[in-house]
């Protein structure tokens, strides 16, 4: 089976955080780009790029000092793209507890030497969970085409 996963794992000092002691959305986000593109690099073994960052959410603030677990899985395929679901957890190492702080969706896309598109694997579901997953896409494709 390809690899389509990739997991980061980060802890955040003072220098990545707001007025409020809490860690940038802008840093996270970057934390979530970085891993889809990982799991996009691992899978295509091609240079890829961010086409699209779409509904990001983040659920609970992070603090300075927490432990960020980002993990990415590639749940459509497309020619040269990849559709990517990001899921971002921390852990308070201190206190022995977990939470999820962030979900979001990154669209990736496969570049040749000349940074033009390039053809990628292809993947098809198997289980229920991942056909859901890329019908889901194939609604979001559709409607984004619809004038």
């Amino acid at each position: 089976m390809e690899n389509r996963t990739a997991e980061l794992i980060e802890t955040l000092l003072p220098k990545d955080t707001n007025s409020y002691g809490n860690i940038f959305g802008g840093v996270i986000m970057s934390i979530m780009d970085k891993t889809a593109g990982v799991a996009c690099w691992r899978y295509s073994r091609k240079r890829v790029v961010t086409a699209c960052a779409q509904k990001i959410c983040f659920h609970t603030p992070i603090n300075v000092g927490e432990v960020v677990y980002s993990r990415a899985t590639i749940v459509h395929v497309g020619r040269s793209s990849m559709e990517v679901e990001v899921e971002v957890e921390v852990e308070n190492v201190m206190e022995g507890t977990t939470r999820r702080a962030a979900s979001g969706v990154f669209s990736m896309v496969a570049l040749d030497e000349n940074w033009h598109p390039t053809p990628v694997p292809q993947w098809q579901p198997v289980t229920e969970t991942e056909m859901e997953k890329w019908r889901e896409v194939e609604k979001r494709r559709g409607q984004r085409e619809t004038p």
